[in-house]
């Protein structure tokens, strides 16, 4: 089990990191008209997301099945976009004269950052034996 702890900190250390830094340097963000709230509310919903893709990583982990772990990174990393692309679309829908552009640009930076970071995870999770073999 603390293994499986491990793969949740680096998920855990940027949501935190990226929040942090969201409201220490709102008055920035703001100057370059970013929404500090829009960054937050994506990162949150980013996170919950790559909570989800790592315990679908642990399990995908178990599985005898060497193809198991690479559709198991593609498929959430394909659920990522859908709900962050949804996401965005109701967002753009309900905010009308108020939205944030350049937040949801940020965004996608950082869909960019926990994307990789899932790869990496699941990559880290997953070792190949010497023998090329899973």
């Amino acid at each position: 089990m603390p293994q499986r702890k491990k793969i949740f900190l680096p998920i855990v250390l940027v949501f935190v990191a990226i929040n942090l830094l969201a409201f220490l340097f709102g008055t920035i963000l703001h100057s370059w008209e970013i929404d500090p709230y829009v960054v937050a509310g994506g990162n949150g919903l980013l996170f919950l997301i790559s909570i989800y893709n790592a315990v679908q990583h642990i399990k995908a982990m178990a599985q005898t099945n060497p193809h198991a772990m690479v559709r198991g990174v593609m498929s959430t990393s394909v659920l990522k976009l859908f709900v962050l692309g949804t996401a965005a679309f109701i967002y753009l829908y309900n905010a009308g004269e108020h939205k944030n552009i350049n937040g949801l640009f940020f965004i996608m930076g950082l869909y960019l950052l926990y994307t990789w970071l899932d790869v990496r995870i699941a990559l880290k999770g997953n070792p190949v034996k010497k023998d090329g073999s899973n």
